[in-house]
Parts: structure tokens; C-alpha cells; sequence
């Protein structure tokens, strides 16, 4: 009997874990409303698409681990909300630009104020939750995993 508590116990996280990030992803959509589409692919990188009228234009991507889940900030001259790597990763992001067919680094990327939040409170408050949240299981998997071996040559 006892064999199978740990087991259970952490298939029982895991799976909270999921849902949270999965709430916080449906939360930070709805905020958007459609305007930009958030997701965390299979890399754990979070994924921000852009969209306006003329359809989908733009799409950021970043390893959440580079990101500084603090650095989340409205910039009033840009009416933005603001998203910025960590100082140790200065170009962390990539964003790719659909209309120049260029993907460009940068240590910092800009989201347009939600149109019910006006100073981005709400999206500021649920991207650093989601992006702590991230981090953290990330640092409890690496701590979890064996590093690769060396290999002899």
C-alpha cells in the first residue's frame, strides 16, 4: 500500500499543476478577448500570437525560464504592457513578423492594454502568476531529473 502513495500523491500535483496553467491560459484569453492568443507549447516556451483586421500578424515566443516573472509592467508612452527577459538572457524573446518575414531577438516585448483593463492590471497580474507558477515546476522537474551524462569519445 504504501508503494503506490508517492506515486498517486505526485500524479495528483502533476495534474493540478495542469489545470492551473490551463485556468490561467482561459483567464489571460478572455482578458484578450482575441486581440492576442496566449499558449505554453511543448518546449515550455510561452507563446504570444497578434491579431487585428487584417488577421494574424505577429507571434512572440520565449523559454519561460529566461523570462523575469516580475518584469511585467504597463509602459504609459507605449500604452502597453510590457514583458521583459531576465538579466542574465538579454534577447530572450523571439518575435517573428509575419508581413517582413523576419524573426528578430529582443529582451523585451510589448501586448497592447487589454480593452477592459485599462492599465493592464489584470494582464499584468495573471502573466506574472502564470509565468511564477511555470518556473517553478520547471525547477522542481530539474531538481526531479538526472542530468545527462557525458559521453566518452
Amino acid at each position: 500500500m504504501r508503494t503506490w502513495t508517492a506515486p498517486l500523491l505526485l500524479i495528483t500535483l502533476v495534474s493540478t499543476a495542469q489545470e492551473q496553467r490551463q485556468n490561467m491560459l482561459a483567464e489571460l484569453n478572455a482578458i484578450y478577448r482575441g486581440d492576442v492568443k496566449f499558449h505554453i507549447d511543448k518546449d515550455d516556451r510561452l507563446v504570444a500570437d497578434f491579431f487585428d483586421a487584417s488577421g494574424h500578424f505577429r507571434q512572440d515566443a520565449v523559454y519561460i525560464q529566461y523570462l523575469d516573472s516580475t518584469g511585467f509592467r504597463y509602459n504609459a508612452e507605449e500604452n502597453a504592457v510590457v514583458m521583459n527577459c531576465n538579466a542574465a538572457n538579454a534577447n530572450c524573446i523571439e518575435k517573428e513578423i509575419f508581413q517582413l518575414n523576419a524573426i528578430r531577438h529582443t529582451g523585451r516585448s510589448n501586448f497592447p492594454v487589454p480593452p477592459a483593463d485599462s492599465e493592464g492590471r489584470n494582464a499584468i497580474a495573471t502573466l506574472g502568476r502564470l509565468v511564477g507558477q511555470v518556473q517553478l515546476e520547471l525547477v522542481r522537474l530539474a531538481a526531479e531529473t538526472h542530468a545527462r551524462p557525458a559521453r566518452k569519445k
